[in-house]
């Protein structure tokens, strides 16, 4: 019986697990942590957005190697789509609602369910569960020509213990959240093996923007202190701005190029744009970042209105309220604690206000740190795998498998990410323990 030793147990480590014992392997996970799961108990605020039913979703996942990953989601989505992770759930006893049309959920609305539901069906496959075992280091072990056993067996070392294998899935996660135990020591077990791991980058957080100046943050209306500090008090108009929500259509500008572009529901904090929109536009933003490019996030705060019809409106007021001040004629266009901030960006540009509420522009600085990240951009390249088995492409590594985020792709809010691991996880155990 072939042996496949799985390292961790997230949600790409728990169904890689499943896939390879349903297929006939003595399957073991080894685990870091004194529990499993514990990134997946924090997924969709603790009810656990399952999938998504976009019809096109293999086209929604990026890479530094973008065209070939986008290939490779191909192939393991044809292996084990979002039905065949519906219907493994509802097999096992999970119902699933769907929200905004494609946000998938468990009816119990907790991701504890999931969690206590793919734990289940491990126990039910007699799959061993190894927990505080922190791996150290894998080494290929070649048995001898005369041996009767043929082939390669692995060697997989923790501070406790030794485990032999003839296939080892690497289901490490990535740095994302490392209160979860994600510390990244996948991306350095890939690095001991030899595979070309990329920098890797927060990804899915809100993005530390600021005025273009300091001369805009310093401007308030009104105010008679307008030196720059450089410090955020209740004066400086983004500070003013927190926690303000309102739609706008969100454009990521590399060195003055449009690189991404997304409509929805944005936040203001005191330093940072966030939201779900901004989330997925992160990904851009940082990599642009990494690059050393200039990059601005512009918000259209009015994008139901052309900018001939806004001028037209705003002239409008003006005539019948002769004297009317700026602040009052936003007064219905945008949502107050915003105001500030719009006409300190205007006296900056010296802009008319039509014109900043349509290209509302700021400077994007940085993201948030891997604490407030979701996922990480970047990983084990993506080239580096068989497309089709994600077993290592190199001969010395035959036998090695890569699974969910320690891979470098990453999809945006929705589910997409949770799918990736649920496929990239069957697909992995069930070539591990069939090939």
């Amino acid at each position: 019986m072939k042996k496949v030793l799985v390292i961790g147990g997230g949600p790409s480590g728990l169904m890689a697990a499943i896939a390879a014992a349903r297929a006939g392997a003595q399957t073991t996970v080894l685990e870091a942590g004194a529990k499993p799961g514990r990134k997946l108990l924090l997924t969709g605020n603790g009810r656990c957005n399952l999938t998504n039913l976009n019809e096109h979703i293999a086209s929604v996942y990026d890479s530094s190697d973008p065209e070939f990953a986008r290939g490779m989601v191909r192939s393991v989505f044809s292996q084990f789509s979002v039905q065949d992770t519906l219907d493994f759930f509802r097999q096992e006893g999970l119902l699933t609602s769907v929200e905004h049309r494609t946000y998938v959920y468990p009816v119990t609305g907790q991701s504890a369910s999931v969690l206590e539901i793919l734990l289940r069906t491990l126990k039910a496959l007699k799959v061993k569960m190894k927990y505080s075992e922190e791996v150290i280091e894998i080494e290929r072990r070649d048995l001898s020509s005369g041996s009767e056993e043929t082939g390669c067996l692995w060697n997989v070392r923790t501070k406790t213990w030794n485990y032999e294998a003839d296939c080892v899935i690497l289901s490490c996660g990535s740095r994302a959240v490392p209160a979860t135990g994600s510390n990244g020591s996948g991306y350095e077990l890939s690095r001991m093996l030899g595979l070309d791991v990329t920098d890797v980058l927060p990804g899915l957080t809100a993005v530390s923007c600021a005025f273009p100046s300091p001369e805009a943050r310093a401007y308030v209306p009104g105010s008679r202190n307008r030196a720059a500090s450089g410090k955020k008090t209740a004066e400086d108009p983004f500070f003013a701005a927190a926690g303000t929500r309102t739609f706008a259509v969100v454009s990521v500008l590399s060195d003055g190029e449009v690189i991404a572009q997304e409509r929805g529901q944005i936040q203001f904090t005191q330093q940072d744009l966030s939201g779900i929109v901004v989330y997925n536009l992160s990904r851009d933003v940082v990599r642009a970042l990494h690059r050393g490019c200039d990059v601005q996030v512009s918000l259209d705060l009015i994008p139901d209105e052309t900018p001939e019809n806004l001028e037209n409106d705003i002239h409008f007021l003006r005539e019948k309220y002769p004297g009317i001040r700026d602040e009052k004629v936003l007064t219905g266009l945008v949502p107050s604690r915003l105001i500030p901030a719009v006409l300190a960006l205007q006296k900056l540009t010296g802009s008319s206000l039509a014109y900043v509420l349509k290209n509302f522009s700021l400077k994007a600085l940085r993201l948030r740190n891997f604490d407030s990240a979701q996922v990480c951009v970047g990983g084990v390249r993506t080239t580096e795998l068989d497309p089709h088995t994600l077993e290592c492409r190199d001969q010395n590594l035959k036998g090695i498998y890569l699974t969910g985020e320690l891979i470098d792709v990453e999809g945006p809010c929705g589910g997409y990410n949770l799918q990736w691991a649920w496929s990239s996880g069957y697909t992995a155990g069930l070539h591990a323990a069939g090939d």
